[in-house]
């Protein structure tokens, strides 16, 4: 694991790799949550988190999902969307470092008892119709940009 000034060195100098999660229930609503953390703290976000080096993507998404949805799933059970561009003016360290992800959101459908939503990144979680996605401005740019490939998916 980098140290904290290591990993400043690289948030400063070197794009990140994230998996969004995009979780929908059988109504058809996504999951967001209420970020603590920055970069996008105070918007309504959908899960993820970014992976580490050594890391296969089955175990990012092993890990992603337990710490973000509170239970493991395989990546199998996910459809990837694309790949997309995430750029932040600052990060977790302050307004001078700015951030850059590589960002490959994966969705899926659940039931909603099937999660047990952890409180680590987010105060708090919702499901949102995915028509209302697009019109809420409390829900983070970077959580609809993949909107028009989901929906293309589901119909």
């Amino acid at each position: 694991m980098l140290s904290v000034d290591d990993f400043k060195l690289v948030v400063k100098n070197a794009p990140l790799f994230s998996i969004d999660l995009v979780v929908l229930n059988e109504k058809r609503e996504m999951l967001v949550g209420l970020r603590k953390n920055e970069p996008a703290s105070g918007f309504w976000f959908v899960p993820g988190g970014r992976t580490y080096k050594d890391e296969t993507i089955v175990e990012a998404f092993r890990r992603i999902t337990e710490t973000e949805l509170g239970r493991s799933f395989e990546r199998e059970r996910f459809v990837m969307l694309g790949i997309y561009d995430h750029f932040y003016g600052n990060s977790c360290f302050d307004e001078s470092v700015s951030t850059h992800y590589i960002n490959a959101p994966h969705f899926m459908f659940v039931t909603s008892t099937e999660l047990e939503l952890p409180s680590v990144q987010h105060h708090n979680y919702r499901w949102v119709p995915i028509e209302a996605v697009e019109a809420d401005d409390a829900i983070h740019r970077f959580s609809k940009i993949f909107l028009s490939d989901l929906v293309s998916y589901l119909n």
